[in-house]
């Protein structure tokens, strides 16, 4: 158990030493092993140097999986081949697709697996797996995380072993130039197992694909909506739970054959290995199947099991073989969740036998209460890596995840059985599945229902590091694993019922705040000045928006929409779907004349069906809180016309922030800035920094001494005039492609700013 904790600090480490370095870790690593040879015979000793060892193996393995040494970026010809299948990405015109065996520039260059996405051209076949493709496209490094508490794509992509991305597709290839399916025997047999689940369970496919084979995609979004408000969405996607259940039911089949231990082991192995590769060997079913093969292989032995060993051993040959899965939430849940039955979950069992009740009772009423208890401790020690991933607590989830975990497992036994009938007669398949279908619609049903209840979920902010430790520590004294009289262990029952009483009544940071987000060529911004929040735009997709504010527990008491562009307002639709409050949005006045609204109406339509009022706001308009007074400068009341540029009648808005002046401008046009404009320490420069919007009398009639820009760092000919002209005014500037999103922390005149990929100023 120590040296599995060893490894995993070790790779913790790793992952966050950007300046790591192989001959470091190989160093510690080799006097590791020599410290170990000369002290073998001093048993604590000899322990020390061999979790010094695993310590230093963790940070080697991590540290070349973490920051691998990548190709300059730059315009390459590629070549590779299509790995698994061609996937529309959201905004319905580009194309994703994994590309192995990459070589750039004619061999010259070995780039392993590459993320690449494209615009194809109406009409033209997306390549199959295995097709190997040559083209001209633009290599580029990942970005890590850009936004506080937002998207790491760079960490979501060493995760899968893919070190660069590659975008564009000129003159495409397709070697060969026509195919008629995927060359992966495994992808063609899961694509007809798929279809053979439509063709038997029509409506309710989409729960069996994903139960069966991990296919989420034909899931309807209500219907997973309503699983996570239940607090059951980990049953949706496939994971040791699952693969747990498909062994009971080989065990089962095997019972009736009475194969020998040695057999049987052969074939569930067999069966386990077929069933990852058929899942592309997705690491939630690699890490259910070591560990089964662990706990058979004990029994065949005859050797009694400590399940903590055997758990620690699997999380040790996973953490060797893929180190990162440790920053991986599946991996964090899978084994959090087993560790609570192990350490908490036989403790409950215990104390409960020692009751007459219980013992009284009937066997099944003594099972369903056993599975509550087994429920309550694996949903206690997984508590803060979802309360930190998804910020929300299900409180029906703990009265219904047993059942809901028992009808899980018939409704996989049905379906694979109806899949393996199909085989021999398909009409006693289908009868069979009418039965097996009307089962999962109600299933559907009741969970629907037990999501629409009232306090069904309760939010949480993420959990301080110290309150996370104090925490497991707690959970950990209640165990049997520690010394501690009983009535200690109640004290401790007793802490922790308070800790999740008060944890979501944690003050929120107090700081006076301006975050500017790093989104593109789009817009947002927050003002933070204590429980009060400001939200100026939402940016063309509102994830890391939203991420952040269920990062600190925040609703928002004002939103402010520049203009209706979908660029500024099409985050709008992630906060409406998250269930964040919105106490009121605001509109420039005359922002409803304007010819180029693009969709933002029907998102406004939305948040009025949901009660949350819009106001419009002319020159003169204030807003007020503790250490915040924000201005309307433009624009003036009746100044815009109908058929008018919406840009033109961007929200202007002057802020005080505890004696620093901020002008925030949206995206308004160079003819308009003589009515806004007006001298600022820091302002938000129009139109992501363009050349026509940020003229030399522009900018000195604001006379910056900072000046943010929302831009990409690959465009820089688009803000290049006005950084000129800021370096003849002397004034500082930072964009948020180069340094990330940019936080300016107020305290009585008093200005410090952290950049997300830069650090402190």
């Amino acid at each position: 158990m120590v040296l599995s904790v060893c490894c995993a600090l070790g790779i913790l480490l790793a992952v966050n030493w950007m300046s790591f370095s192989v001959a470091f870790a190989l160093a510690g690593l080799v006097l590791g092993l020599i410290a170990l040879a000369l002290l073998y015979k001093m048993p604590w000793l000899r322990f020390v140097c061999l979790a010094f060892c695993f310590l230093f193996l963790g940070i080697m393995l991590a540290g070349l999986a973490a920051h691998p040494k990548l190709v300059p970026e730059g315009s390459y010809q590629v070549e590779g081949v299509v790995s698994g299948q061609s996937e529309w990405i959201e905004d319905g015109r580009r194309v994703k697709v994994v590309l192995r065996d990459v070589t750039l520039d004619m061999n010259w260059q070995q780039a392993g697996k590459a993320y690449w996405t494209w615009y194809p051209q109406e009409g033209e076949a997306l390549p199959y797996d295995g097709q190997r493709v040559r083209f001209t496209g633009q290599v580029y490094h990942p970005s890590p995380q850009v936004n506080p508490q937002g998207f790491d794509f760079r960490a979501y992509l060493l995760g899968r072993g893919i070190r660069l991305g590659i975008s564009g597709a000129r003159e495409l290839q397709y070697l060969p130039e026509v195919r008629t399916g995927h060359a992966s025997t495994w992808l063609r047999l899961r694509d007809s197992l798929s279809a053979r689940l439509d063709g038997l369970f029509k409506e309710q496919s989409g729960l069996a694909k994903a139960l069966l084979l991990g296919v989420r995609e034909g899931l309807d979004e209500n219907v997973r909506q309503d699983f996570t408000k239940a607090g059951i969405a980990h049953v949706l996607a496939v994971s040791g739970l699952h693969v747990g259940f498909l062994v009971f039911g080989l065990l089962l089949l095997l019972s009736l054959l009475k194969p020998s231990p040695l057999v049987r082991l052969m074939l569930v192995a067999v069966f386990l290995l077929a069933y990852c590769r058929l899942l592309d060997f997705t690491p939630s079913v690699v890490r259910a199947s070591i560990l089964s093969l662990l706990l058979l292989s004990a029994k065949l032995f005859k050797r009694r099991v400590d399940p903590l060993t055997s758990l620690a051993a699997a999380f040790l040959l996973i953490l060797l073989a893929r180190p990162l899965d440790l920053m991986n939430l599946g991996f964090q849940l899978s084994f959090l969740a087993v560790l609570g039955i192990v350490l908490l979950g036989d403790q409950i069992q215990y104390r409960l036998g020692l009751n007459d009740w219980f013992q009284k009772a009937p066997a099944w009423l003594q099972k369903a209460i056993t599975a509550y208890g087994i429920t309550i401790a694996a949903s206690l020690f997984t508590l803060v890596p979802l309360a930190n991933a998804f910020h929300q607590v299900s409180l029906i989830g703990l009265l219904i995840s047993p059942l809901a975990i028992a009808l899980i497992g018939v409704l996989m036994g049905g379906f694979a059985l109806c899949l393996l009938v199909s085989f021999v007669s398909i009409p006693l398949a289908s009868l069979h599945a009418l039965y097996v279908s009307t089962l999962s619609a109600l299933y559907q049903a009741v969970v629907s229902r037990a999501a629409a209840l009232p306090f069904a979920q309760m939010r949480l902010p993420s959990l301080h590091v110290v309150w996370t430790a104090a925490f497991y520590v707690l959970l950990f004294l209640a165990t049997r694993y520690t010394r501690v009289r009983l009535k200690f262990r109640y004290a401790s029952a007793a802490l922790l019922a308070i800790a999740l009483v008060v944890i979501p009544l944690i003050p929120k940071n107090q700081a006076l705040r301006y975050i500017q987000l790093s989104t593109g060529f789009s817009d947002s911004a927050l003002v933070l000045d204590g429980d009060t929040t400001f939200v100026i735009d939402t940016a063309g997709h509102g994830g890391d928006l939203l991420n952040l504010l269920l990062h600190e527990g925040r609703d928002i008491d004002t939103l402010f929409l520049t203009h209706l562009h979908m660029d500024h307002t099409g985050g709008l639709t992630q906060l409406l779907d998250s269930g964040i409050a919105i106490k009121e949005i605001v509109l420039p006045e005359g922002a409803l004349l304007a010819r180029d609204m693009d969709a933002s109406l029907a998102l406004l339509d939305q948040a009025k069906a949901r009660g949350i009022p819009v106001q419009f706001a002319a020159r003169g308009r204030q807003w007020q809180s503790d250490r915040v007074k924000v201005t309307v400068q433009w624009p003036y009341k009746d100044a815009l016309y109908p058929g008018m540029d919406a840009n033109r009648g961007s929200l202007v808005l002057y802020w005080e922030l505890d004696g620093i002046s901020l002008l925030t401008t949206g995206d308004l046009q160079a003819d308009y800035a003589p009515y806004a404009m007006r001298p600022a320490q820091v302002v938000k420069l129009p139109h992501h920094g363009s050349r026509d919007d940020n003229t030399g009398a522009i900018l000195r009639g604001i006379s910056p001494r900072l000046a943010l820009i929302t831009a990409m760092e690959d465009r820089p000919e688009r803000y290049q005039a006005a950084l000129d002209q800021l370096g003849i005014l002397q004034a500082e500037h930072a964009v948020t492609g180069r340094t990330g999103a940019i936080t300016l922390i107020f305290d009585q005149g008093e200005m410090r700013i952290y950049q997300q990929l830069a650090g402190r100023e």
